[in-house]
């Protein structure tokens, strides 16, 4: 049913049946090891249109809440998709670039997606207080990871938004924001 020859309601509505069975923790490893499941959702992601978007970034981001699902979901092309689909505003795929940061192969897909650090940037500016969460989250563990990320951050502002976002009335946007900014002012003689 996530098959291109499938019609648009179908597809969607099969996404959602996935985000649905990937409530139970055992179904999100079945799921992903169910040949082409995953790759399926990052086409939809790719080549679908509204609502179809917005159910396949639904159920990546249930589906990537099993470490083992990130690392398919990132060998399927993943990252790019999602960072296209967050800079034309599609917020759901922040959520599943949070999730997949958390991962080696993430990360290094981020590292090498240029804009990475300025798609998210825009999120901190425009973004809901979910959307904002989960670009802090990626953010950071990015910066934790690479230097490089570190100097771009700095040099697109990030270290000043936070310090914005430090009073935001959301506790986990406080405190991701709080150790972002911890990080980035360690590191900002790199900027010099």
């Amino acid at each position: 049913l996530l098959s291109s020859a499938a019609p648009s309601d179908c597809r969607a509505l099969a996404a959602t049946l996935l985000t649905s069975l990937a409530v139970l923790h055992v179904n999100k490893a079945t799921i992903g090891a169910f040949p082409g499941s995953i790759n399926a959702l990052v086409t939809l992601l790719r080549d679908g249109k509204g609502r179809e978007r917005k159910e396949a970034a639904t159920a990546l981001y249930a589906l990537c809440s099993f470490p083992d699902n990130r690392r398919k979901a990132v060998e399927c092309g993943a990252v790019p998709v999602l960072f296209r689909c967050a800079d034309s505003g599609l917020e759901r795929s922040v959520e599943v670039i949070g999730v997949l940061s958390k991962s080696k192969e993430g990360r290094e897909q981020m590292e090498r997606f240029c804009g990475c650090v300025q798609i998210l940037t825009r999120v901190f500016r425009n973004g809901s207080s979910r959307g904002v969460q989960y670009a802090l989250m990626a953010l950071y563990s990015l910066c934790c990871h690479s230097q490089e990320t570190v100097v771009e951050a700095l040099k697109n502002g990030v270290l000043e938004i936070c310090q914005g976002l430090v009073e935001d009335d959301n506790v986990t946007v406080r405190r991701n924001s709080s150790c972002l900014v911890q990080l980035l002012r360690g590191n900002t003689h790199r900027l010099s």
